[in-house]
Parts: C-alpha cells; sequence; structure tokens
C-alpha cells in the first residue's frame, strides 16, 4: 500500500530551500494536466519547464474517437513556462513516431535539469529522452496508467518483448510515480523496488468542479429543461467516447429491463464517437424511454450536467485511469463501474460498498443489480455521494506536489542533488521554440 503524502511530509524530507530544476516531457497539452502544471509551477521548491511535441490540443483539432473538431475551453497553455519542440511524424498523435521531437535530445544535453519525468514509454520522443538523460547523467522518473489487468493479456509474442525491454528500462529509472493500486501492481509484475515508487495520482481540479456543482444544483431543474429532460427522472449518466472499450451499450441493455420495474430511471450519454447511432438506433428499436443524447460538452458545461444527475456509470471494457469518475465524485455522484477500469482498489478512488458498486465486465445481471441498489435507495445514494466527495479530496493536485517533491528530493539525492538556493518566484507562461 501506497501512503499519501502531504506536503508536510515533504518539508521534513527536503531542504526548505532547495529548488529542483524540473523538465516534464509530454506530447501535447492535455486538460487534464495543464491545471497541474500551473500548480507545480506556484511551488517555490520547483522551477518547471514542460517540454511539448505538439501543441496540438491547445488549438482546435480533430479528434478521431469522438469523430469531431473540438476545442477546449479552458486554458491549457498559461501559467508555466514551456517549449515547444520541433517535431516530426504523425499528427494524428497515435503510434510509436508520433510528433516524434529529436530536439530534446539537445536540450537535455545542456544539463539544465535536476530531473525529468516521462509521460509514458510508448513513442519514440520517450526513448529519445531516456539515452539523452542517461548519458547526461540526469535522472528520470516515469508517470503514466499502465495497468496490471491489461498486462497479462497481451499475446505472449508481444508480452516477451515488452518484458524485455521494459525490465531494462526500469532497472535505469529513477523513480515511479505511481498511480493507483493496478498501476503499482503493475510496476511490482517487474519487480520495481517499493522504495523507489511516491504516490503521485492522476487528479482533476477537484474545487473547480465541486464548486460548479453546487451551483449547479441550485438550478437542477433548469439545467435538466436545457436537454429535454424531465425533472422526475432518476437519471444516469454516462460520460466518455461512445467507442467500442467503453461498453456504453451495457448502460443502454440495463436500463432496458429495469424500466419495466423502475420506470423514471433514465440515461444520459455525454459524448461522441462511432457507436452513437447504434446506439440512437437501438434505443428506438427496443422502445427504452428515457435515453438522451447530449453529444460531446466541453469543462465548463461537465459540472452542470453531473450536478443534474443521480448516479454515474462506466461500464469499459479498457480504461486504465478515466479521469471523468473524479469528476463525477467531485461532484458527489455514487459509481457504478466495471472491474477492467482502473479505478478501483485500496489505494485508489473506487471502493466497492463504500462510494459505489464494483462488478465483473459485461455482467449485465450485476450491473443491472448495482444500479437497482442505488436507484431504489435514496439514502444509500446520497451516502455514497458524500463518500464520493469525500475520498476525492485526497486525489488532488496538492497530493501530486508532494508526491512530486518527495520523488525528487529522493532521486536527487542519490545524484548529489541541487544545492540548496533561495527560492525564487514562479515565472510566468512563456514558450520557446526550439
Amino acid at each position: 500500500m501506497l501512503d499519501v503524502v502531504s506536503l508536510a511530509d515533504v518539508e521534513k524530507d527536503t531542504c526548505a530551500d532547495r529548488r529542483f530544476r524540473l523538465a516534464m516531457v509530454v506530447s501535447h497539452p492535455i486538460q487534464y494536466f495543464a491545471p497541474l502544471f500551473r500548480r507545480l509551477n506556484q511551488e517555490p521548491q520547483i522551477d518547471l519547464t514542460v517540454f511539448y511535441a505538439s501543441l496540438r490540443g491547445a488549438r482546435a483539432y480533430k479528434d478521431p474517437d469522438f469523430d469531431k473538431t473540438i476545442a477546449w475551453d479552458i486554458p491549457l497553455l498559461d501559467g508555466y513556462q514551456y517549449e515547444q519542440l520541433r517535431s516530426y511524424g504523425t499528427a494524428e498523435l497515435r503510434g510509436f513516431l508520433k510528433c516524434t521531437a529529436p530536439g530534446i535530445v539537445s536540450r537535455i544535453q545542456r544539463r539544465e535539469h535536476d530531473a525529468i519525468i516521462v509521460f509514458g514509454w510508448g513513442n519514440l520522443t520517450s526513448w529519445l529522452v531516456f539515452a539523452a538523460a542517461q548519458k547526461a547523467g540526469i535522472p528520470w522518473m516515469l508517470y503514466g496508467d499502465s495497468n496490471a489487468i491489461y498486462e497479462c493479456e497481451k499475446a505472449w509474442p508481444k508480452r516477451i518483448v515488452r518484458k524485455f525491454l521494459l525490465e531494462r528500462l526500469f532497472r535505469s529509472t529513477a523513480a515511479f510515480l505511481v498511480t493507483g493500486t493496478l498501476n503499482s501492481r503493475f510496476y511490482g509484475s517487474f519487480d520495481v523496488s517499493p522504495d523507489r515508487c511516491f504516490s503521485v495520482p492522476l487528479a482533476i481540479d477537484n474545487e473547480y468542479f465541486s464548486r460548479r456543482a453546487d451551483e449547479g444544483r441550485q438550478r437542477r431543474e433548469q439545467i435538466r429543461a436545457s436537454y429535454g429532460i424531465p425533472s422526475n427522472l432518476l437519471l444516469l449518466i454516462f460520460v466518455g467516447k461512445l467507442v467500442p472499450r467503453k461498453r456504453p451499450q451495457d448502460v443502454l441493455r440495463a436500463l432496458k429491463t429495469l424500466q419495466s420495474r423502475l420506470p423514471h430511471l433514465g440515461v444520459a450519454f455525454v459524448g461522441d464517437g462511432i457507436l452513437r447511432s447504434s446506439l440512437e438506433s437501438e434505443a428506438v428499436r427496443q422502445s427504452i424511454n428515457n435515453v438522451f443524447f447530449l453529444g460531446f460538452r466541453n469543462q465548463a458545461e461537465l459540472p452542470n450536467i453531473y450536478a443534474a444527475s443521480d448516479i454515474f456509470v462506466l461500464p469499459s471494457y479498457h480504461d486504465p485511469k478515466p479521469l471523468v469518475t473524479n469528476e463525477a465524485m467531485a461532484c458527489g455522484l455514487p459509481v457504478v463501474a466495471s472491474d477492467r477500469t482502473g479505478i478501483w482498489g485500496l489505494d485508489d478512488i473506487l471502493k466497492d460498498g463504500d462510494n459505489g458498486f464494483v462488478y465483473p465486465c459485461g455482467d449485465l445481471g450485476r450491473l443491472k443489480e448495482a444500479i437497482y441498489r442505488l436507484a431504489v435507495d435514496s439514502g444509500l445514494r446520497q451516502h455514497m455521494g458524500r463518500q464520493s466527495f469525500k475520498i476525492i479530496q485526497s486525489f488532488s493536485y496538492d497530493q501530486c506536489v508532494a508526491g512530486i517533491l518527495k520523488a525528487l528530493s529522493f532521486v536527487t539525492h542519490r545524484q548529489g542533488g541541487p544545492e540548496c538556493k533561495p527560492p525564487t518566484q514562479p515565472r510566468d507562461g512563456t514558450v520557446r521554440f526550439s
């Protein structure tokens, strides 16, 4: 079990004046990471630079899973120092050669950073970082959502090759920023020592979502009316891409059966994707009532939709760390999720029987049972919703910063560490092109 690290714990283990020069290497701007980067930039002990292989995501782009052009309605590049690297290869942000940025090698060779955080190893740019950092003698830390469940199901030739490569990579990695129970088990399966693992949850802006949801609950009927949803419905909510691995059809089929006993039960699907038309057709063909397709909704609109809902359902077959669950919990919703999602366990956000239910993926009987228990018991819904809100407070950007500081102290101490320097004021976000 990983201990939750607080900033007070960190202060005991690090020099109060030490300022860590930290680099982060990310493929592209992501809506959940930008607030974390801003929070890190406000930390006096951290001098942060984020390196992007692409700025796609910070402007309107075509998302292949949503099958539409989207533009995030929150700033993704403000409030922290970043550099856009010159990149080559596909702009689709998929595949090993996506947005390969060889310029990262020369930036690392300048030895301007005490440590580097790399988000995964699924592209060539990450491996260029590993090679350059090793040559420059700079420790790197891995941060990602790899899941023990999925690893053991890969075809054996791929498992053998991955095991060979990852064992060697992990031996050279200075620290691992662990995001939860199943991520911890993944590293444990490669015999990574627990003393190199630090709890750094994948988080969202809890305060933003909870505050906006509180405001939205005061206008619950009005919000529902704006989407054509009756005020008397008990509303399930699915948020995500309507693609096969998310299994949205399971929610629809569970709803059809349950409506014979619960005629005022409905569902809102928030998202787009290749399954939308088939889901709409099935709802009509099977005469399933109270089904609402809201399409893609942006960050500023989501808290209102959560506030207008009653139960969050996540039936995915493959979903390593779905942060929409964090959003729903910050908005005070109970959670029903499949055991193929990477959000449950002793060190994670979904605790079976406490703030929701975990059921075997694809088992419609168990899914219906979990939904039914919450649907008929308003006291249980309210209790689990309060527990969701309580639990998610320990999975915040503050916990991320504390874990990263503890990891930085660990890896730089092993490398000799930076000298203790008076902290300076955080820098405003600027951009250079390398």
